[in-house]
């Protein structure tokens, strides 16, 4: 069987075919009308280098995507008046395009015929027929041939720079056939979308990296195979098991001629072909692995698998051909049980390698191992939720919001768990705001907080709290439509019934359907409550004149003594802060640090502005010039009282005694006030 070649002629001429004067480019060619092409080829010769110190013909194949493979013979050569040093580029293209290396891989050397007019005729050759597996074993590669394939993919995935193939045992003479004869036999064992990424340079004295593989007398590049001693040549280990297992079953079918050597490259080639690129050659063990599942070969080993889990999750995410295998794997593990060991393992992995794009299928990995866990031991189930929150809150957030809707899950055990209360629910948003919170989750926190509403319809604290939790999960519109419910079909038409507790939080309620959509406020709430207070302002008899002055004197004198304890509970704390601070302004102006004793004066000066707001939210307390007065009053007396304590260790005793005081104090106002929010 024949096949038939073009041929073109590149070098430099007064006048090119490609439409170049005085310049190089083409000067013949089997097709000198073709421009567009000949143009393409152009610029696939003038990146071809000649060896210029041995003076010997460079073979070089390459892929020009408008005609598929060519291949090119260089040699030196002289040009100009000036004898400047360039190149002659003899390239030979096949007629038809094909990718089969019978057809693409042309005859060596150069062509003696001179263009008639600029026109070379159509050269006819004999395609090769050798059988690859013949090939490598005359090269001695057969018997290493994982070995062999690992540097071959290695180049074609992860080239840096070219593999170079050095046979010191081969003459120069005899570089470009047996050069031809090894490539054709790679290029034979390779899908069609690896053959284009493989081409050759030959012969070569330094390293190359514009073609993936070069061949040379001696070692010239970092990384080499040397073709003459290559049985005892050593490799890099793999890194790991799923690598070597795929060049051990990938050999061991290609020397067996097992057809699914064939099917798998029919499989694998439409995933490479449509890949987003990158760690090409993993994503290539990870479908060999599965296509060897499907076919009967024997499973890796759990811990061999798991490292490489994140990666694929990652890929997944962007590739539906690696998801599915992805969805693959994690059948295949799941129908073993993990130890505890491996689970523990597995768990830190998918925590390191965990990346926001493949959230979701880490995160039903983890749900999974805990489900196992939760069902089995609480304990254990507890202590690594507690590892998972404390390593990546993202994640434990997560996992959180899954599965709330499901019952016997640990999820739905914890939501319920967590919606007795409106300050519980609080704390579980905020665990849930970690990540976005899903909108199903949403409803069911809503309607978890309508129940705690419903359960007592007149708590006010209840309304404050639901109404910061509706902002937090960022439902103001649906929070105003069911305020508009509640007030116009249970409080408006109930407003006179009402005592006047449930009248004031019923207000509170319209209030804050008024501050959400203001125009569905009718006021009917506010108008009962205005109508109840004028009622209670009437004028009263002489009896009841009486009565009401005794009942107001006791009042009075209640309320008095309940102001001056109010004022003595809130001011002693920042009157002993007073009294400390008097008595360092004292003790640095009697030493002359007047600076010093400047600086305190105006630390109480903030610590007393401080107070003033804290007092602005408290209701029915005196006024603040009466705070005032107690807090100089009470830091006078702990302030002089020291001066009449002479020994040093009475006087810090004093001190120590009064602040512990003062911090119980304050413990029991903070205390007093949070129960009194509690009730309202």
């Amino acid at each position: 069987m024949t096949a038939h070649f073009l041929r073109h002629e590149y070098t430099w001429s007064n006048h090119c075919i490609t439409g170049n004067v005085l310049g190089w480019g083409m000067t013949a060619s089997s097709r000198p009308r073709d421009r567009e092409l000949l143009r393409e080829l152009e610029k696939t010769a003038s990146a071809a280098e000649p060896d210029r110190a041995g003076g010997l013909p460079v073979e070089e194949l390459a892929y020009v995507p408008a005609c598929g493979f060519v291949k090119m013979t260089v040699i030196p050569w002289d040009a100009g008046e000036d004898n400047r040093k360039n190149k002659k580029v003899y390239l030979w293209q096949p007629e038809e395009p094909s990718f089969h290396p019978g057809v693409y891989l042309a005859p060596t050397g150069v062509w003696e015929d001179e263009p008639e007019e600029g026109y070379l005729p159509v050269a006819e050759f004999e395609k090769r027929t050798e059988a690859p597996e013949d090939i490598f074993i005359s090269m001695h590669v057969y018997d290493r041939l994982p070995d062999f394939l690992r540097a071959v993919f290695w180049c074609l995935f992860e080239k840096k720079e070219g593999l170079d193939f050095a046979a010191p045992a081969w003459k120069k003479e005899e570089f470009a056939g047996n050069a031809g004869r090894l490539m054709y036999a790679i290029h034979g064992i390779l899908p069609e979308y690896l053959r284009r990424r493989a081409g050759y340079v030959s012969y070569t004295e330094q390293p190359v990296s514009r073609e993936p593989f070069y061949f040379s007398k001696e070692p010239c590049g970092a990384n080499c195979i040397n073709l003459s001693d290559f049985s005892r040549q050593e490799f890099t280990p793999v890194t790991s098991k799923l690598e070597e297992y795929f060049f051990y079953h990938l050999s061991e079918m290609l020397v067996k001629k097992d057809p699914l050597y064939d099917r798998f490259w029919e499989e694998a080639q439409s995933c490479l072909m449509a890949g987003s690129g990158g760690n090409e050659e993993r994503k290539l063990f990870w479908l060999f692995y599965i296509f060897c599942q499907k076919n009967g070969r024997e499973p890796l080993e759990k811990e061999a698998l798991l490292p490489g889990m994140p990666e694929l999750f990652y890929w997944a995410s962007r590739e539906p051909a690696l998801k599915e295998t992805a969805g693959q794997v994690q059948r295949l593990l799941h129908k073993e049980d993990l130890s505890p060991e491996e689970r523990e393992e597995y768990m830190h992995i998918l925590l390191e390698g965990f990346t926001k794009r493949a959230q979701e299928p880490v995160c039903e990995e983890l749900d999974w191992m805990l489900a196992q866990v939760y069902r089995s031991d609480r304990k254990q189930f507890e202590e690594q939720l507690t590892g998972i929150r404390e390593k990546n809150p993202l994640i434990f957030a997560l996992l959180l919001a899954r599965n709330t809707d499901r019952e016997g899950t640990w999820q739905r055990e914890r939501f319920q768990k967590n919606t007795t209360s409106f300050s519980r629910m609080q704390d579980y948003v905020g665990q849930l705001e970690k990540a976005e919170i899903p909108a199903e989750v949403k409803n069911q926190i809503i309607l978890a907080g309508i129940g705690l509403l419903n359960k007592d319809l007149f708590k006010k604290q209840n309304y404050v709290q639901f109404d910061a939790l509706m902002l937090r999960l960022s439902r103001k519109e649906q929070w105003a439509e069911i305020l508009k419910e509640f007030v116009r079909d249970q409080l408006a038409p109930e407003a006179e019934n009402l005592t006047d507790a449930q009248l004031k939080t019923a207000c509170y309620v319209e209030q804050l359907l008024k501050k959400y959509a203001p125009k569905e406020a009718t006021g009917v709430l506010a108008a009962e409550q205005k109508k109840r207070r004028k009622k209670e302002q009437l004028p009263v008899t002489a009896g009841e004149a009486d009565y009401r002055e005794v009942d107001e004197n006791e009042i009075f004198v209640a309320s008095a003594a309940d102001s001056i304890k109010e004022m003595l509970l809130l001011g002693y704390p920042q009157g002993f802060l007073t009294g400390c601070v008097l008595y360092l302004c004292n003790y640095t102006l009697m030493i002359g640090h007047w600076k010093i004793a400047v600086g305190m004066a105006g630390m109480w000066l903030l610590f007393m502005l401080n107070y003033y707001f804290l007092l602005m939210h408290r209701k029915n307390t005196c006024p603040f010039w009466k705070h005032l007065g107690l807090c100089i009053l009470v830091g006078y007396v702990i302030e002089v009282i020291p001066a009449l304590l002479l020994p040093k260790g009475i006087r810090l005793g004093y001190f120590i005694i009064l602040g512990l005081a003062a911090v119980a104090v304050q413990a029991y106002n903070i205390f007093r006030v949070r129960m009194e929010e509690e009730e309202e």
